[in-house]
């Protein structure tokens, strides 16, 4: 989608607070849907791990409205939301979420500007975080991102599906290269060797 200067105006004058230059930045250059990564949060345990890989987008959706999955939507939703009743969301920005509605949120206020934090939902199940915790992920958009990492599970499971294919298969040399540049030393573990 393309960065359109107008919404990010107009995002930041409805919150009244300005964005990030780092966030903006990113907004600019990639403004994509998807960010396949995880950090790493060790307030989570025993599920370190977090991806926040549906990023809200800047603009309108597809409808022509601020619906799920825009910033502004987003912002809006979760002022009347029931997690606003448990933590004190003012001034922060839900940017993204996963399949579980665990959310990430940007933080405009301007003792923490530029701050992230994460809502994670607790399941009551054991190994999983039991209750939900609202942690800080980072203290600025570009060390957020320089933490992202591949998932431990994730690499298991993408290495599986094409572990059996021909090694000269090309999809199977696209995810070896992926995990060569993004996981180095993966071929030592139990399930790459097997």
């Amino acid at each position: 989608m393309p960065f359109e200067i107008g919404e990010a105006e107009g995002l930041e004058r409805e919150i009244g607070l300005p964005l990030p230059p780092p966030y903006r930045s990113f907004l600019e250059a990639a403004g994509g849907q998807s960010l396949a990564y995880s950090v790493r949060l060790p307030a989570c345990d025993p599920e370190p791990f977090q991806s926040f890989d549906d990023l809200h987008q800047l603009g309108r959706d597809d409808d022509g409205e601020y619906g799920w999955g825009t910033l502004l939507g987003e912002y809006r939703r979760s002022r009347d939301g029931w997690l606003a009743r448990e933590v004190s969301l003012a001034g922060l920005l839900p940017i993204a979420r996963n399949g579980g509605s665990d959310t990430l949120f940007l933080d405009l206020n301007p003792t923490t500007h530029g701050q992230l934090h994460a809502f994670v939902h607790g399941i009551p199940h054991p190994g999983y975080l039991s209750k939900g915790l609202f942690t800080k992920v980072a203290n600025g958009f570009d060390t957020y991102l320089d933490s992202l990492v591949i998932d431990p599970d994730i690499a298991e499971d993408t290495w599986a599906d094409v572990a059996d294919s021909d090694a000269t298969d090309p999809w199977r040399r696209t995810i070896e290269e992926w995990l060569d540049e993004e996981l180095p030393g993966w071929r030592a573990e139990p399930w790459a060797a097997g």
